[in-house]
């Protein structure tokens, strides 16, 4: 394939994702485009039909030029059918072009006829895996629906495949009836499903039970219920505490329980991340030892705020003396996750420290911080970022701009493809 046509298929790829119906269809006209419609060229193995689920117009178009309605995305931990991402008039579409109907698709949309007719033919169905390794249980969207499948033998507490999450676990955030029913009928709880329901009996016995649960972090090593990459990094948030869900959700008589049950260490960690510096000083100030313990654990906390966000704690925590190379989100350093969310002030704070080898690559992607900032540019467009001041900075200070952006490997360019500023930028520095 020439350079042109696999410039074709980047803009289609594109086009898709940003849902360009009439570029799509511009694009598909040329064979070596359309050739490649069923390819999973998308994240996690999607093909085009995959993420175009919502968009009945793009669907309209995909199909006409020859897309798969069959096709499976091509994902180690389950894959997903066309239908996994579907609204219901999207899905009820699909299935008149050929898709076929699975018991995890009707339970989600809550077609609770269709699921009984699917499980009347076939009682194994409610153990079957859909997407992520999830049952049907997983993606109940009534109590009905979850009602039915546990009472046709559906195992209540197993864990998806991808997440090691439970079906009460996934439906928390957004269908906490469905959650309550399932602890009814016998679901293994956690501190962050108390937290979240604001129950004050649940908490209190979790607690009773395991008083270490008041440190659990999302995404941390140590609460066994959670462990990292659990499904409530993306419905809670990454280095969520039980205190911050409660308030979240506004249960305050929770979020007290949970501190009176707070040692000082925990208290002073979610006072720094809460960027509370009155009650983290005077906390400090009571007992000095609470921030040598925390300034070179792993994670390290500074990189975590960065990464999510919080520049006024992170700043806070540069003054305390936190690590900059304590390995945050992916092991990257406070540098590389200042590069993703493009907080041009934070790189320029940690350059001028010196103490974050410009080339360190993370030991997840073996991306360069100049590697997340072209990667950050186009998959996280944080709100406020400046990407090309951060590219600009980094490339002063003596970044590399021909290397190779990650271990694949894979250039600068591609990596920020879809940000036309960002790879102008880079190019204007010598990227190629």
């Amino acid at each position: 394939m020439t350079d042109a046509e696999q410039a074709d298929l980047r803009v289609f790829h594109d086009g898709v994702t940003g849902g360009d119906v009439a570029r799509v269809r511009q694009l598909l006209a040329a064979k070596h485009v359309q050739q490649e419609i069923n390819t999973p060229m998308f994240a996690f193995g999607q093909r085009a039909l995959h993420i175009a689920a919502k968009d009945a117009k793009m669907l309209e178009v995909l199909i006409a030029a020859g897309a798969d309605v069959t096709l499976l995305s091509d994902w180690e931990n389950g894959p997903y059918t066309v239908l996994d991402n579907t609204t219901e008039k999207t899905a009820r579409f699909l299935l008149t072009h050929g898709a076929t109907l699975t018991v995890n698709v009707a339970a989600r949309l809550g077609w609770l006829d269709d699921l009984q007719r699917l499980v009347a033919a076939d009682s194994g169905l409610v153990h079957a895996r859909g997407g992520d390794g999830q049952t049907a249980l997983h993606e109940a969207k009534t109590v009905a629906i979850a009602d039915f499948l546990l009472d046709h033998g559906a195992n209540i507490d197993t864990p998806c495949i991808d997440h090691k999450s439970t079906p009460a676990q996934y439906a928390l955030v957004d269908r906490p009836d469905v959650c309550r029913r399932l602890l009814e009928r016998g679901a293994r709880p956690d501190i962050y499903i108390a937290a979240r329901l604001g129950d004050v009996a649940l908490a209190t016995r979790i607690l009773d039970a395991d008083p270490d649960a008041v440190a659990a972090r999302i995404n941390e090593p140590g609460y066994t219920p959670v462990p990292p990459l659990h499904i409530y990094c993306w419905t809670l948030g990454f280095g969520r505490s039980p205190h911050d869900v409660a308030l979240k959700f506004g249960h305050r008589d929770v979020h007290e329980l949970l501190v009176a049950r707070s040692p000082a260490k925990v208290r002073f960690l979610n006072a720094l991340l809460a960027g509370d510096e009155p009650s983290a000083r005077a906390l400090l100030d009571a007992d000095p030892s609470l921030v040598s313990p925390l300034t070179h654990a792993r994670p390290g906390y500074l990189a975590l705020a960065v990464f999510n966000g919080h520049a006024k704690v992170a700043e806070l925590m540069l003054s305390l003396g936190f690590d900059e190379n304590a390995p945050g989100q992916d092991g990257g350093t406070a540098l590389h996750a200042a590069c993703w969310v493009g907080n041009a002030r934070m790189v320029e704070l940690l350059l001028a420290r010196k103490r974050v080898p410009l080339e360190t690559r993370d030991p997840t992607h073996l991306s360069t911080p100049l590697g997340w900032a072209a990667h950050g540019s186009v998959h996280c467009r944080a709100r406020g970022a400046d990407y090309v001041a951060v590219i600009g900075a980094l490339v002063a200070a003596g970044a590399d701009i021909a290397a190779p952006g990650n271990g694949e490997p894979c250039s600068l360019l591609e990596m920020a493809n879809g940000n036309s500023a960002v790879q102008d930028a880079l190019r204007r520095h010598g990227a190629r």
